[in-house]
């Protein structure tokens, strides 16, 4: 009898660490499922331009940032920026417009914010003037910045086919500066960057225009192909209907302000001169699943 209730309580004994391994197990595996989650956040314009500014958050905690807006749009940048550890792993700007990198013209110069990385790819000063006259305050202001000791000593200028890798994050280069084109100069002359983030594939086109998305078929067509893709140019009159054809995503980010989406120039819709519906019913044809619109606010999206 005795012997019996050694034996129950040995099996029992058993049972209960075999119960504890099981357990431990699977809450292993959930914490690494939710730590395995990448988080992109698409800002939403806080005034009444258009611009571009995204944040990705990976699995560790790193902070990449791309482009991120008006000098106007600083502080809600700022905002996630500090409220995620201060300090931006990698910030890619596809090109010196202001509702692009003002935001970075701003920030860069916030001493309790890091920056250890910034990748852009650019050309001489004079070129962007030559070719965009009427932006040349701009141009003026983001040269200024760039050129300052502090921050010229962070900038890393990637070429063609590089590979950045900042945490599980794999960025590649696919477009860089294109100085041989000179038609919508600075527009076609965005860095374009597919990132692979746990499972999906996601292409940032930034203002690219007709001229690099024949560019970039030409020169990468076994490579467009993405889950997700950022819209160039906000919508409109930015990349080919073939080339988002080449991409087939599954879900499109839309660095969109409401009255450039209904085409409203006067408070009417399709008052304007913009073809942001045309590329709509582009990606209406392509069966898109879900479109995340800056008009509709700030939206984050998890990835796994």
């Amino acid at each position: 009898m005795i012997s019996n209730m050694k034996k129950s309580k040995k099996y029992l004994i058993i049972i209960l660490i075999l119960i504890t391994i099981i357990f431990a197990s699977l809450s292993f595996l959930y914490v690494k499922r939710i730590n395995n989650y990448i988080y992109i956040t698409q800002f939403e314009p806080t005034t009444s331009r258009q611009m571009m500014g995204y944040g990705i958050k990976t699995v560790n905690g790193k902070i990449i940032i791309i482009d991120g807006g008006t000098k106007e749009d600083s502080q809600q940048l700022e905002d996630y920026i500090m409220k995620n550890g201060q300090k931006v792993d990698a910030w890619f700007i596809t090109h010196p417009h202001s509702d692009h990198a003002g935001a970075f013209e701003t920030i860069s110069q916030n001493k309790n914010i890091e920056i250890d990385k910034i990748y852009m790819s650019i050309t001489n000063k004079e070129w962007y003037i030559e070719n965009e006259p009427s932006r040349k305050t701009d141009i003026d202001d983001f040269f200024e910045v760039v050129e300052n000791e502090d921050i010229k000593a962070k900038i890393i200028e990637p070429q063609i086919g590089d590979i950045i890798k900042i945490d599980n994050i794999k960025a590649e280069i696919l477009g860089i500066k294109n100085t041989e084109i000179t038609t919508n100069a600075i527009n076609n002359s965005s860095m374009v960057i597919k990132m692979q983030i746990n499972n999906k594939k996601v292409l940032f086109l930034g203002d690219t225009g007709k001229e690099s998305s024949e560019k970039l078929i030409k020169n990468f067509k076994n490579k467009l192909k993405a889950d997700i893709v950022q819209v160039a140019h906000h919508g409109q009159n930015g990349a080919t209907e073939e080339l988002y054809k080449i991409v087939k995503p599954q879900i499109c980010l839309w660095p969109t302000p409401t009255w450039l989406w209904n085409n409203d120039s006067t408070g009417v819709e399709d008052s304007g001169p913009w073809k942001t519906k045309e590329t709509r019913k582009w990606i209406e044809n392509l069966h898109v699943k879900q479109n995340y619109v800056a008009k509709d606010g700030t939206q984050t999206i998890k990835i796994f």
